[in-house]
């Protein structure tokens, strides 16, 4: 987003108890609807933290081209009155992809919602949105290790009171990062680098496994995802498209066992594993 953001504001807070290496930038998109694959964002919000502590949050209201189911405005307040005269999200991508390299990302729910939203409508802005190598540290996924409940739940758990996504733009970010930032104080053995808090954080459930490792997985839609790697959280169906080299080289690989080099070889071929 452009530096003239009106909702721009920048602070030096090192409230975050992780040890940071780069920035992590806290995201969150609120949407026409609850679906993912036919939501557009109506707001996006990011709190961006960088290794010395210093913060900025940015707000953009966006005009989705399309209605605002009734539902979506009741959950987060923003009706299409309000961004009648803003302007689409195509008019940020450039400036946003380019704000958002290089940093970690962070959100609560971030993996299985707001990124793949916010790569949608990259992809219709024709403007590539790489998040592959690097860290998504999910707050919801560190809280459903601890405690399963929702955002609400957690606010009161970790950060205490009641949370209102009404009360202002960046409600959801700052209460994502004050989640994380009380659960790695209330759970002081959890790790704190960013990249090992998401493996355990985002651990797949034993009846997801495809192989007895788990290192090929279900999707929650139940398509079969590379759960280790550069590719970690893509479909194999994706993945024989783009990329069977690498899929040939997991299964030429002797780290992997049989069963795991046999999955990737016939994915590389465009069959998919067995898992009913």
């Amino acid at each position: 987003m452009p530096s003239n953001d009106p909702s721009l504001s920048s602070s030096h807070s090192p409230q975050l108890p992780l040890n940071l290496e780069r920035p992590i930038i806290f995201i969150d998109v609120q949407t026409t609807g609850p679906d993912r694959r036919t939501a557009r964002i109506v707001r996006l919000a990011t709190l961006r933290i960088d290794p010395d502590g210093t913060e900025e949050f940015r707000s953009r209201l966006i005009n989705p081209l399309s209605p605002i189911t009734p539902g979506a405005t009741d959950f987060h307040g923003i009706s299409d009155e309000d961004v009648a005269d803003c302007r689409p999200f195509i008019a940020y991508a450039r400036a946003l992809s380019d704000y958002l390299d290089g940093c970690d990302l962070a959100g609560f729910g971030i993996r299985r919602f707001h990124l793949r939203v916010l790569r949608q409508e990259f992809d219709a802005a024709g403007v590539d949105f790489n998040y592959r190598n690097r860290v998504i540290l999910d707050a919801m996924e560190v809280y459903h290790r601890l405690e399963p409940r929702d955002i609400d739940h957690a606010y009161r758990r970790f950060v205490g009171g009641e949370f209102d996504r009404k009360s202002s733009p960046d409600a959801t970010v700052n209460a994502a990062r004050a989640i994380l930032n009380g659960q790695l104080k209330q759970y002081p053995d959890l790790p704190h680098e960013p990249e090992i808090l998401e493996r355990w954080a985002s651990e797949e459930p034993v009846e997801n496994y495809i192989d007895d490792q788990g290192r090929f997985t279900l999707s929650d839609e139940g398509d079969p995802i590379i759960n280790f790697g550069k590719y970690r959280g893509h479909t194999l169906y994706d993945l024989s498209e783009v990329d069977p080299d690498y899929l040939r080289w997991v299964a030429a690989n002797e780290s992997f066992t049989d069963h795991q080099r046999q999955i990737a070889a016939d994915a590389a071929e465009g069959i998919m594993p067995d898992f009913d």
